[in-house]
């Protein structure tokens, strides 16, 4: 399971099923619903289209993706949603159904991978940072529950960012803790790549959000960190931190018993982590075997460890937050402020011109 975004035409994505934000009767629309007539075939679509009949605002039905094939697509995941008025006539909730039963068909087909665009941010004009939100939200919960990787296609730059408060936030701790970071400027990116499970409230990401604020691009004096610095260990007292009777610490054993101690199942842990469960039991089954670093940090951030432990987690992997890595500051300040969906931590890497945590 994995959960990514990527700039494309969601005709050209490479998926089990695409998700269309279909017109609730079975008419070709504008925008997304068009463009993907047009790639599966309009008479062969529209046909099946027509044998489903009208479609319940926050309800979804599938038809074969016909053309698409070509591009591994076997399903069209068709969901209408709501014209967004004023946020007081259901909106939000009949939105969170189309992600819920268009996600939910994608499961029942047996898919292994869907792709859904951004819902209701064009001709339905919702607001984009609420769009969002409530995309995360649900993709998030999804993701509990299913072993389906999720991807999240938008078409342009400027499709969601997160707010400025927040963003704002980020630079001034970098600017305390980064080495050689010298500030913003042209901010010409920003994507992530799952509200959200757990940490921070969602409405603090995505609150007040300018979508036409003047894009940046950031600036960092190259101090890549040598292998040695790398696997520097934290100077805390990892063996105060966690204690295993007659065992050697190891990182198999410090994160079987911090997910003991949470009295929660493996799976909770490597499903909000966002990697699979075949990874996840190499990963416990084989002592001498260490993750790679943004593997342990996953899955430090689903444990929802505060800094301290955080660090001595990373520590028993042999890792450390590098002060000279945006990356590892950035992720720093998340567990800090307590923002610990792995999604959302995804939102404020890309915003600051990040690779986002890569699928397991």
């Amino acid at each position: 399971m994995s959960f990514r975004i990527e700039r494309n035409d969601i005709t050209k994505v490479r998926a089990d099923a695409i998700v269309n934000t279909a017109n609730p009767i079975p008419v070709i629309g504008r925008g997304t619903d068009s463009t993907i007539y047009e790639a599966a075939g309009r008479e062969q679509l529209l046909a099946e289209r027509q044998k489903i009949g009208a479609i319940e605002r926050g309800q979804s039905a599938w038809t074969p993706a016909f053309n698409l094939k070509k591009h591994g697509v076997k399903y069209v995941i068709h969901t209408v949603g709501i014209f967004y008025r004023d946020g007081n006539h259901g909106e939000k909730e009949i939105l969170r159904s189309c992600y819920q039963s268009a996600l939910k068909t994608a499961a029942e087909l047996n898919c292994k991978s869907v792709a859904i665009p951004l819902l209701a941010t064009g001709n339905y004009r919702f607001p984009k940072d609420l769009a969002l939100q409530i995309a995360v939200d649900e993709i998030s919960r999804f993701l509990l529950e299913h072993e389906v990787n999720v991807l999240l296609v938008v078409y342009d730059k400027e499709s969601y960012k997160i707010s400025e408060k927040l963003f704002d936030d980020v630079e001034d701790f970098l600017f305390d803790n980064l080495d050689g970071y010298e500030g913003e400027e042209d901010r010409d990116f920003g994507l992530f790549t799952s509200t959200a499970i757990t940490g921070a409230p969602p409405e603090r990401l995505f609150e007040g959000t300018k979508l036409n604020r003047p894009l940046k691009a950031a600036r960092v004096v190259n101090l890549e960190p040598s292998f040695d610095e790398e696997k520097l260990i934290t100077p805390i007292d990892v063996d105060a931190f966690i204690k295993i009777s007659n065992e050697k610490l190891n990182f198999q054993n410090t994160l079987m018993q911090l997910i003991a101690d949470r009295k929660v199942d493996n799976s909770v842990i490597y499903k909000k982590a966002c990697i699979d469960k075949k990874f996840f039991s190499k990963i416990i089954s084989n002592k001498d075997y260490v993750p790679k670093k943004h593997t342990v940090m996953a899955l430090g951030l689903a444990l929802e460890l505060p800094l301290v432990e955080y660090e001595a987690f990373l520590a028993s992997a042999g890792y450390a937050f590098m002060p000279s890595s945006k990356f590892d500051q950035i992720v720093k300040y998340c567990v800090i402020n307590h923002i610990y969906n792995l999604i959302n931590v995804d939102v404020i890497l890309d915003d600051h011109g990040e690779e986002c945590f890569a699928p397991s």
